[in-house]
């Protein structure tokens, strides 16, 4: 099929890797995505014997609460037996209808990240909300990050921050972290990079791997700190050694730019897979950067658009643009107009001006989408807020001007 040309703001911005552009024209709260996920209590410190389990059951189906919360965390963690979340719930139900916060908390987190048919985050809210008016500080914790999500429950930015600055005032190292960032992009709280800071600090300094990588990206950033590459690389260290995925993407970006270590692309590609295999949209991202423009590896469109499709599935914006700049121009794959038309709207519609630009373009011309004049000009419009678009936004206007002149005569 013969290549369309394209003159696309995406293109243009294609030799310049997305790390680049989030550092300038993004900055902290783009490079730390919320890090507001929720946190489960830890699992069970030993697993039973033999003669421990079936004492365990024993108990347990004899209503002895403790037991029931053991066993169900056993099955959750798979400490002594292969996991069975069906049966965790079962056994954390028990002991949570008893009244227990410890077991209703961790009732709540596996009805919110559990596999379906466990999943119920409306559940999920009724049991957190229980365990934390009990004064479970992880439950508040994670009863406030739904409500800023808005996930099973109405949204409310202020019945989050509450809940958040409860935990955050036992001492709970996750919601000092949470308020930190909240801090830091003044959602919910007045910008206090200070306070963000100071938050952050005692988080990562109780070993919160959260907090570590939030403290990495404070002085990557300079947000709150001096900027210190250095400091950022040794705080990025602790939290990935805990299995931290933004403090692997956070380290790659380290590695690929030498900014307080050696440059070493190699090495900066092995952190954004580990980050991208645990699910960091960003680091998905960076892969498919990598292997588009074979910077760190060998140039593979395939494998570029697989990173870019994983991460557009996660709804990020600038992964939806670049794949549809590939499908567009059939760069190693087939093309398909269509399909880049719909990602281009995906992404414009959630205000990324790259994309209301090149969307703008395909309805200005009629490709992929039927021609429509005005709604290339409205699309231009919301572009230019971010981007220079006065060239094309000249010339649609002389040529909508021209056709309006066709008519009345």
């Amino acid at each position: 099929m013969k290549k369309i040309p394209v003159f696309s703001f995406s293109a243009l911005f294609a030799q310049m890797p997305v790390r680049v552009l989030t550092l300038f024209l993004l900055g902290f709260a783009v490079l730390c995505p919320l890090f507001l996920k929720a946190q489960s209590v830890s699992p069970a410190a030993k697993e039973p014997s033999r003669t421990d389990w079936k004492k365990l059951t024993k108990n347990a189906r004899s209503g002895n609460i403790e037991s029931q919360l053991q066993l169900a965390m056993a099955y959750d963690f798979g400490k002594g037996v292969e996991p069975d979340k069906s049966e965790a719930l079962r056994w954390y139900r028990k002991a949570a209808d008893t009244g227990n916060p410890e077991a209703q908390a961790n009732l709540g987190y596996l009805y919110e990240t559990g596999p379906e048919p466990v999943r119920n985050v409306v559940e999920a809210g009724k049991w957190y909300t229980r365990a934390a008016v009990a004064g479970s500080s992880i439950a508040q914790l994670n009863l406030g990050l739904l409500y800023l999500r808005g996930a099973g429950i109405n949204k409310s930015i202020d019945d989050g921050v509450y809940w958040i600055k409860r935990a955050a005032s036992v001492g709970d190292s996750g919601a000092m972290a949470a308020l930190g960032y909240l801090y830091s992009i003044g959602a919910g709280v007045p910008v206090d990079v200070t306070e963000a800071f100071k938050l952050i600090q005692k988080s990562a300094m109780k070993n919160d791997a959260t907090g570590q990588a939030l403290l990495g990206s404070l002085y990557a950033h300079g947000t709150g700190v001096p900027k210190d590459a250095e400091r950022a690389l040794l705080w990025y260290r602790k939290a990935a050694e805990a299995g931290s995925a933004t403090a692997h993407f956070g380290l790659g970006v380290l590695y690929e730019h030498g900014e307080g270590v050696q440059p070493d692309k190699h090495e900066a590609l092995l952190h954004f897979q580990t980050a991208a295999a645990s699910g960091s949209k960003q680091a998905q991202e960076a892969l498919g950067e990598i292997y588009e423009l074979g910077e760190g590896a060998p140039v593979d469109y395939q494998e570029a658009a697989k990173w870019y499709r994983i991460a557009a599935d996660q709804g990020e914006v600038r992964a939806e643009t670049r794949l549809a700049v590939i499908l567009f121009q059939g760069h190693g794959i087939p093309q398909n107009v269509p399909e880049a038309a719909k990602l281009w709207t995906q992404a414009a519609e959630q205000g990324y001006p790259y994309a209301q630009f090149d969307l703008a373009e395909l309805y200005w011309k009629g490709i992929g989408v039927p021609c429509d004049l005005p709604k290339a000009y409205a699309l231009f419009t919301k572009a230019g807020k971010s981007l220079d678009v006065s060239k094309p936004l000249a010339s649609l206007s002389s040529e909508m001007r021209q056709e309006v002149a066709a008519y009345s005569h």
